[in-house]
């Protein structure tokens, strides 16, 4: 099977693969920064909102930028990095597409990812 591909085919693949690994990063950076700043702000908001930084959740401690997953009462299963506490025991947690606040009366279950 390897006496079908000639020097140059090798070649030109690993040209092709450079070049579009080039265009991805490029195009990866550029959203990275643009999001950047904006969401700097954002997570600002929140640690105003949700000021204590260290949560006592069944005995365990989790700390401000630990990622968890949390089960609600609902059987709703949220994961994502720990953003702080509120006063009014609310946590605000980041997942991949949304900024969450639960209430911390409504968490079955908390563990470390």
């Amino acid at each position: 099977m390897l006496n079908l591909l000639t020097t140059n085919d090798i070649i030109l693949a690993l040209a092709l693969a450079a070049i579009f690994t080039w265009i991805i990063n490029r195009i990866a950076e550029s959203v990275i920064i643009h999001r950047a700043p904006n969401l700097e702000q954002v997570l600002k908001k929140c640690y105003d909102m949700f000021p204590e930084e260290i949560l006592q959740f069944r005995g365990e401690i989790y700390r401000r930028g630990m990622n968890i997953r949390l089960t609600t009462t609902q059987n709703k299963i949220v994961e994502g990095e720990f953003l702080g506490l509120g006063d009014d025991d609310m946590i605000c947690i980041m997942t991949k597409k949304f900024i969450i606040a639960q209430a911390l009366v409504n968490v079955e279950k908390m563990e470390r990812v």
